[in-house]
């Protein structure tokens, strides 16, 4: 099965996201597959793929590697949204390869798990929105967005985007991108906030949020993603 990890923005936490759930799939003993359809920032490989796979391999081991599928279709030069990047390459986005790609690592695994490029309305070509693409193949779609101040309002337009396109939410995770791992009393009471108005005006399950680590993939993080995890599971044909 298919789960698509959109984020409300560049930089709400999606790799980190990414990387823990497949760690946790892994675990668990599931065949597990990481995509990424277009890279921006680097010509010649996925950062964010490659950190993946070193986050994966520190956590569960290198034997655990030897049944996973990494894949990223298209690295472009330009740190910009793709549209922009295949441009300034001088490169083509064939839509009909990344979803030949995404149907072969969808085949070899048993969850494959696709990260996005920025937000969902972030166009992949001048013609074609990640949203729109997405609208195509329908996988289950678990986003990630900040958890403090200002969360609100992108996380329940990123949710109306989706649902005028008739994308099914599996959840919403919630990321701290505080690096002192500290929260005064308002900050506190602003993060519960958010929990609770996007889970009641935006109708889905809302989890997190996840602890900011320097270790992102500790024990203590793999626990706050195993209810996420018992989500993806249940959502499964066979879970």
């Amino acid at each position: 099965m298919e789960f698509f990890i959109a984020g409300t923005d560049t930089g709400a936490g999606k790799t980190f996201v990414t990387a823990a759930l497949a760690s946790s799939l892994l675990i668990r003993g599931i065949r597990t597959g990481v995509q990424k359809w277009v890279t921006t920032g680097n010509s010649s490989q996925s950062e964010d793929i490659e950190w993946i796979r070193s986050m994966v391999t520190a956590t569960v081991g290198s034997q655990a590697l030897k049944d996973m599928v990494f894949s990223s279709p298209y690295c472009l030069s330009l740190p910009a949204s793709p549209h922009l990047a295949s441009e300034i390459d001088s490169v083509d986005i064939d839509i009909q390869y990344i979803l030949s790609e995404y149907h072969r690592a969808s085949s070899l695994t048993d969850i494959l798990l696709v990260e996005g490029t920025g937000g969902v309305m972030v166009p992949i070509t001048r013609k074609l929105l990640y949203a729109d693409l997405l609208q195509q193949i329908n996988p289950m779609v678990i986003l990630v967005a900040r958890s403090g101040l200002g969360t609100i309002n992108h996380t329940l337009l990123t949710i109306e985007a989706l649902r005028k396109r008739g994308l099914n939410i599996l959840c919403v995770v919630l990321n701290s991108i505080d690096a002192t791992g500290k929260h005064d009393e308002t900050s506190k009471i602003i993060v519960e906030d958010n929990i609770r108005i996007i889970a009641d005006i935006g109708r889905v399950e809302v989890f997190g949020p996840l602890p900011f680590m320097s270790d992102p993939l500790s024990k203590r993080l793999l626990q706050y993603i195993e209810p996420v995890i018992d989500r993806i599971m249940g959502a499964c044909p066979d879970g």
